[in-house]
Order: structure tokens, then sequence, then C-alpha cells
């Protein structure tokens, strides 16, 4: 036989390097233009904070208190939920549409089909930057406020900050498993919405376990599903300008990248004036 030896990975090599300067030449286009949105996050930010403190001075301590008194076997359960909102699993599916988006894309043939399975690696993308940004945020968040948690409600009580903290104790505020659903949530309601409920159904008992299982207070579990929402219109609004996933449109999020017919409504997601 003669000519050179084929390994068996070069394909997938070149495949995985192609998409790389695909996404590389979407990330170096000018961005779409849009006005900038720190004012309306900054007043959202002020409006959150406003209401946290009210549900924690009426709610943390009573609700905390009670978690306590709960019937063991029903803890249980929900220890069984809570561990939907554990982040490891969500960035593995991730992943998978990555790989499996751009392996198909490159063994497509035609250019609907093509473009389809780029649309699939696109959102795995997306979903892989939105479980990253909301998990590195959350964590920073946490060890800064250092809140006591509600089991140490005796020792401390339920508003005992040692800022800058390490400590696993003192990592209450906000919520990472909370942030976490609720980050997913916002994310595929975003790239689905008439999914939005079902994905609402999953995640609300994710949230509530937290409390049940005396691992936060109920401020901590609406801080967190905040900062998972807020994590996944963020990451939305920059794969946007790059037309990744999404295209951002006058007042609008469309969950297509341009070029890509959309066959649902546009849905005014975010306002951009």
């Amino acid at each position: 036989m003669t000519g050179r030896a084929v390994h068996p990975w070069s394909g997938t090599a070149g495949a995985a390097g192609r998409a790389w300067r695909d996404l590389a030449a979407h990330w170096r286009r000018p961005s779409a233009p849009a006005a900038p949105l720190w004012p309306l996050w900054v007043a959202l930010a002020v409006l959150t904070v406003s209401a946290l403190i009210p549900i924690g001075l009426v709610l943390d301590d009573k609700t905390a208190r009670a978690a306590l008194r709960l019937d063991p076997d029903f803890i249980h359960v929900f220890g069984a939920i809570s561990q939907m909102g554990k982040s490891h699993w969500l960035f593995a599916l991730s992943v998978l549409a990555v790989v499996a988006g751009l392996f198909l894309r490159d063994k497509a043939k035609g250019s609907r089909r093509r473009a389809a399975w780029g649309l699939v690696a696109s959102r795995g993308l997306y979903f892989f930057a939105v479980m990253a940004f909301s998990g590195i945020t959350v964590q920073i968040v946490k060890h800064v406020v250092g809140r006591a948690r509600p089991y140490l409600i005796d020792l401390d009580g339920p508003f005992h900050f040692d800022f800058f903290s390490l400590r696993a104790v003192e990592a209450s505020f906000p919520s990472g498993h909370t942030t976490t659903v609720f980050a997913a949530l916002a994310a595929l309601t975003l790239l689905w919405p008439r999914l939005g409920p079902a994905f609402l159904i999953v995640a609300l008992p994710v949230a509530a376990s937290r409390i049940i299982l005396g691992a936060h207070y109920v401020s901590d579990v609406v801080g967190g599903a905040c900062l998972g929402l807020a994590s996944a219109l963020v990451v939305a609004r920059i794969f946007a300008r790059r037309r990744i996933a999404f295209t951002l449109a006058p007042g609008v999020i469309v969950p297509r990248p341009r070029g890509c017919k959309s066959s649902g409504k546009r849905r005014n997601l975010t306002n951009h004036h």
C-alpha cells in the first residue's frame, strides 16, 4: 500500500478546528448596536435588594425554625429533589450538545442540515456559558457576603454576616442550587419560550428543597433565583450581539442566529432602548 496513514482522530480534529474558526469569526464581528443596559441593571439590583430585606425580616426566622421541626421522611424526599440543582450534570449535557452538534454538522449534507446542527452546538455553548457565568458569580457573592447558614440560627441568629469569609457554613446567600436551576430555567425559556411553565415546575421544588433541608433562608433562595435569571439574560445579550444562538433586534432577543428563519413569534424578552 502507498500513501500516508490517516490518523483516526484527524477527521474529528479537523471538524473541531473548523468549528473553532467559525466561532472566532462570529466573535470578531462588530457587535450589533445596542443601548447600554447598566442603568437598568443597577435599578433592578436596587429593587431586588429592597425586596429581599422585607422578605428576610418577615420570613427567614420563621421558616428556618419550622424546617427544623419537619418530619425526617419528608426532608429525605426533598433531599433527592435538591440534587437536580447541582450543576455537574447540566454542564455534561451542554458539552454533549456542543460536541454532538459540531460532529453532526461536519457530517451533514446540505446547508439546511448543517445550519440546524450548528444551531444545536451554539445553543449548547450558550447553556454552558450560562452555567459557568452563574456558577462563578454565585460563588463570589457567597463568600463576599458570608451569611451564616440556617442551622446556626440558635448560635448566630438569622442575620449574621462575616464578610469575605471562605467557610462553607457562612456561604448561605445566595442559594447556589437555586441560582443554577433558575439560570437553567431562564436559559431554556429564552431558547424555547413556550416551554417556560414546564421548566418552572421543575425549578420551584428545587428552590423549596433548599429551605426544607435547612441549607438556606427564604431570602437566600429568592436572591439565587434573581441571580440565575439575570445570568441567563446577560449571557444571551452577549451572544445575541455576536449572532451566536440568538439575534439582537430592536427591543427583542430572538432565539435564532441571523440567517435562520424562526417559525415562532418574536418575544419581547428584554428592552434595549
